[in-house]
C-alpha cells in the first residue's frame, strides 16, 4: 500500500475476460435475432466466461477488501464516486430505450394511429405486473432493513432480510418469465414488442444482477465480512443497486404497461 491512501491494483486478467464475455452475449443475441445456427452454444459459452470472469475478480476485490485492507476511506470514497457514475451510465441506458418507445408510441398515436398497433393485445397490467411491484416494492424496504442492520453490526438479523431479497428477485424473475410465455406477441411484432421486451428483458437482466449481488452479500454476512466497522461497502452499493432496479421498474410499470394497456381498452370502447 503505498502512503498515498490509494490502492494499486496489481494486473489482473479478470477486466478484459469479462468485456469479452458481454461483447460474446451481445454477438450471440444479435446472431439469435437473425436466425444463426449455434446461438445457444456461444451463449451458452458467453455466459460461463462471464461468470467464471466475474467470480474470480470479486474474489480478487474480497480478498484485497477483507483480508488486506487495501480499501482505505480514500479508496472507499473513490468507490462510492465510481459506483455512482455506474448507476447514472445505466440509467442513461434505459433512456436510450425508453426514448424508442415514446418516440414509436407518440409518433403512432399523433398520426392516428394505435399503440400498440393491431392485432396485439398488450399484457394486462393488474395481475403479475401489479403482484412484481408489489414484490420489488417490499423488498426494497427489507433491503434498507438489511443496511441498517449490518451498519450496526448485527449478522444474525442481516441475514433475515437479504435472504427475503434474494427471495423477492427469483419470484420476480419467475413471474416474468411467466408473463413472456403467456404473451400474445413476440420480439418480432412490430416496434411495440421490439420495444416492449428490450425494455422489460433489460430490466429483469439488471433484476438479476441484483439478486445475484444481494446474494453473495448474504453469503459474505454469514462468514462475517462486515463486523468491522465502515467495512461494509459491498452491501451499501448492492442498496443503491436495488434502489434504482426499484425505480426504474416504476416508471417500466407505468409506462411499459398501464399506458398501452389503457389506450387498448380505449380503442375497444370506441
Amino acid at each position: 500500500m503505498p502512503r498515498t491512501g490509494y490502492h494499486l491494483v496489481d494486473p489482473s486478467p479478470w477486466p478484459i475476460m469479462v468485456s469479452a464475455g458481454v461483447m460474446n452475449e451481445a454477438a450471440s443475441f444479435i446472431s439469435f435475432v437473425h436466425g444463426g445456427s449455434y446461438t445457444m452454444l456461444n451463449f451458452l459459452c458467453a455466459t460461463w466466461l462471464l461468470l467464471s470472469s466475474f467470480y474470480s475478480w470479486l474474489m480478487d476485490i474480497i480478498t484485497e477488501a477483507t483480508y488486506l485492507g487495501c480499501h482505505t476511506s480514500i479508496v472507499a470514497r473513490g468507490l462510492k464516486i465510481g459506483f455512482t457514475l455506474f448507476l447514472i451510465s445505466e440509467a442513461f441506458f434505459f433512456v436510450g430505450f425508453f426514448w424508442a418507445w415514446f418516440s414509436s408510441g407518440i409518433g403512432n398515436l399523433s398520426s392516428g394511429c394505435l399503440w400498440p398497433p393491431r392485432p396485439i393485445i398488450p399484457v394486462y397490467p393488474w395481475g403479475a405486473p401489479l403482484f412484481n411491484t408489489a414484490i420489488l416494492l417490499a423488498s426494497g424496504a427489507a433491503v434498507t432493513w438489511a443496511h441498517r442492520a449490518v451498519a450496526i453490526h448485527d449478522r444474525e438479523e442481516a441475514m433475515i432480510p437479504l435472504g427475503l431479497c434474494v427471495l423477492a428477485g427469483v419470484v420476480f424473475l419467475r413471474f416474468q418469465f411467466g408473463e413472456y410465455s403467456a404473451a400474445s406477441f413476440t420480439i418480432a411484432d412490430s416496434a411495440y414488442g421490439s420495444c416492449f421486451y428490450m425494455l422489460t428483458g433489460l430490466h429483469g437482466s439488471h433484476v438479476l444482477g441484483g439478486t445475484l449481488f444481494l446474494a453473495a452479500m448474504l453469503v459474505r454476512n454469514y462468514f462475517c465480512h462486515f463486523i468491522r466497522p465502515h467495512r461494509h461497502m459491498g452491501v451499501v452499493f448492492a442498496v443503491w443497486y436495488w434502489h434504482f432496479v426499484d425505480v426504474i421498474w416504476l416508471i417500466v410499470f407505468v409506462w411499459a404497461y398501464v399506458w398501452p394497456y389503457k389506450n387498448w381498452i380505449g380503442d375497444k370502447l370506441l
